[in-house]
């Protein structure tokens, strides 16, 4: 089945090239697509078989002439999308949305494979890719589907959003940027038209939503890499950034060293084996509660500020343990 989906996505590549390109030869589409001359071969007598008149020439290659059903068998690109981002986004997304099922049937003309073998295959791959570390809520599909049209077709965004910290819902109109993925979540980078500024929405949280026909188009003057500058991990809750040295323990820090740190992170091995790790933020919450978890194994050296209130943190830990039950 693999092998099909494999040929069928080779010969809309064929199909592309030969339209972008004035002539294209059999040895330079074999080198493209790591394969023999004598498969190209082959492919270009199934196009013709399926309508795509081309002429050959044996020193300058193949000329497309006309293709019949052209723009029918070629995949948009929504098409495209819901073949190859929504079963790993988000498996089970598919079944029943109407651009997943177009370009299932497109992809039945070229490999002479039933649907329902198309979306085995498709269920497949989706379950194997585990790009969430969490349960899906198969209730919650049709969020991430609209999000990705949305995204794709610069489509403005109404969405109600549940704000954990103040336990309330309020109704946006968005401009979905990017999707982000953070600690097992997915984030959306976007401008909030009722806000008037960009923010950032934990997709999860988004109860409700609809693609509107209005279109915007992204800001020039916003970069997301400056954007997402001094995170800890998503959000940036400080107006000021802070400068953050912590020590680990010996028996942890090598496994400090493994983490994939979202911003510049400096980290220095002490002669004991401990770990000095430096970094400059916007997310005292976010990383606070990082250190959090290592326990008595991670003790903040700066500032002296978080210094004093952790010290009051584990003081009255110590006294909740010593109570009696």
């Amino acid at each position: 089945m693999a092998e099909k989906t494999n040929k069928a996505g080779r010969l809309l590549d064929i199909l592309r090239i030969l339209n972008e390109e004035e002539k294209v030869t059999a040895s330079v589409l074999a080198e493209r697509f790591h394969v023999s001359e004598r498969t190209i071969y082959r492919y270009m007598r199934e196009l013709e078989e399926m309508g795509i008149h081309y002429v050959t020439n044996h020193h300058e290659g193949y000329q497309l002439v006309s293709t019949p059903n052209y723009p029918s068998r070629l995949l948009t690109m929504q098409e495209w999308v819901a073949l190859t981002v929504f079963p790993i986004f988000q498996p089970g997304i598919a079944e029943d949305h109407p651009t997943y099922n177009s370009a299932i049937r497109k992809l039945k003309t070229l490999t002479n494979e039933d649907q329902q073998q198309m979306t085995n295959f498709r269920e497949e791959l989706g379950g194997r890719i585990r790009f969430h570390d969490q349960h899906g809520d198969p209730d919650r599909n049709h969020i991430m589907a609209a999000m990705i049209e949305a995204i794709t077709e610069n489509r403005v965004l109404d969405i109600t959003y549940y704000t954990i910290s103040r336990d309330t819902r309020t109704v946006r109109k968005i401009h979905p940027y990017y999707i982000i993925p953070r600690g097992g979540h997915l984030y959306i980078t976007a401008y909030c038209a009722t806000r008037e500024g960009f923010r950032i929405f934990r997709l999860d949280r988004i109860e409700t939503i609809g693609v509107t026909k209005e279109t915007f188009t992204i800001s020039p003057d916003f970069n997301i890499d400056e954007y997402l500058e001094n995170r800890w991990t998503i959000f940036a809750d400080d107006e000021e950034a802070t400068t953050f040295v912590v020590r680990f323990a010996p028996d942890i820090a090598r496994y400090v060293t493994e983490v994939q740190f979202y911003t510049e992170t400096e980290l220095e091995k002490q002669p004991d084996g401990a770990l000095l790790l430096k970094t400059t933020i916007r997310s005292k919450k976010e990383f606070l509660r990082w250190v959090r978890g290592f326990g008595t194994d991670a003790q903040v050296l700066a500032p002296h500020d978080v210094r004093k209130q952790l010290a009051a943190e584990f003081k009255e830990q110590v006294d909740r343990y010593e109570r009696k039950l």
